[in-house]
């Protein structure tokens, strides 16, 4: 994913239209370039325009964050939540829009647009839901999802959660300044958060246990090896000469049946050919007996 351009109005203290070309000209050329200015000047709301229109997301606002002030003048007709990234719009204004082109994973362009706006477009009037679009600048379609659905899009053509964007590519001062003040055990926690390498914290405590257990394992198996008693030369050779007449002997009971399944094989040809031959004795008698018999009656006649 690449950022090819920024662009909005009305956010903060940019309440000028402003656009930003990464892709060409003198940002285009550079390959590292950083944003300088007073206090106020609106740096970091360079970078939150970035994130609303990727993200509906502030890094410097916590979204589920409980018990949060209301903010407002008292003539609004509506104070909001501290952490409600609808707040961004500048005083005195009845609306605003942050929008981003980028190059997604799949190789193709995109807009994606943030617009922020007050009822009756009065600058008192009612915040009204944000709302947020998503267009292929190759084909011109503009994607008709859900919200969900949407974001999810976005998920996919960055290759970033917003909390993974967060951490790797917008680093909130706050937390950046806390991590240059604290110690070295503070700072490496600190580190792990902002760059979600708590994975593999927890990877290694796992395998420092398992490692510690198969360890202990190893004693056990080691002190069980102790209690065995290793042949002297005289039985083994004992052992090895029983081992060979064990053969032998199988050898010999081996041939054996086969000699035993011959004569099974031997004899029970036998006992067909002595079946065969007495049959044909018996059928030998037969014929000389109607022989002896036909013998009169042939002299008769």
């Amino acid at each position: 994913m690449k950022i090819l351009s920024l662009a909005g109005e009305n956010l903060a203290s940019l309440t000028q239209a402003f656009h930003i070309d990464f892709d060409k000209d003198a940002l285009g050329a550079a390959g590292l370039f950083a944003i300088t200015g007073n206090t106020g000047a609106g740096k970091s709301t360079l970078l939150d325009a970035i994130c609303l229109a990727l993200y509906d997301e502030m890094p410097r606002f916590v979204a589920n964050r409980k018990n949060v002030a209301e903010v407002g003048r008292q003539d609004d007709e509506e104070k909001l939540k501290a952490n409600d990234v609808r707040g961004i719009l500048s005083r005195g204004h009845a609306n605003g829009f942050a929008e981003v082109r980028f190059r997604g994973c799949d190789g193709r362009a995109y807009l994606a647009r943030w617009t922020v706006r007050r009822a009756r477009n009065r600058a008192e009037g009612r915040f009204q839901p944000q709302d947020r679009s998503l267009t292929d600048l190759t084909s011109g379609q503009l994607f008709s999802g859900s919200k969900r659905e949407l974001q999810e899009r976005i998920d996919e053509l960055v290759g970033l959660s917003w909390e993974q964007f967060r951490r790797a590519v917008i680093l909130p001062q706050g937390e950046f300044a806390a991590f240059l003040k604290s110690d070295a055990n503070e700072r490496s926690a600190l580190l792990e958060r902002m760059t979600g390498t708590e994975l593999y914290s927890a990877i290694s405590v796992q395998t420092y246990e398992r490692a510690r257990g198969e360890l202990q394992t190893l004693a056990t198996l080691s002190e069980r090896l102790g209690d065995l008693t290793l042949m002297d030369e005289q039985t083994r050779a004992e052992w090895l000469s029983r081992q060979q007449q064990g053969a032998v002997q199988l050898s010999q009971a081996q041939q054996a049946r086969q000699l035993l399944q011959a004569l099974r094989d031997l004899n029970a040809r036998i006992a067909a050919q002595s079946l065969a031959c007495q049959e044909g004795e018996a059928a030998l008698a037969g014929a000389a007996q109607a022989h002896a018999e036909a013998a009169p009656r042939a002299g008769g006649v």
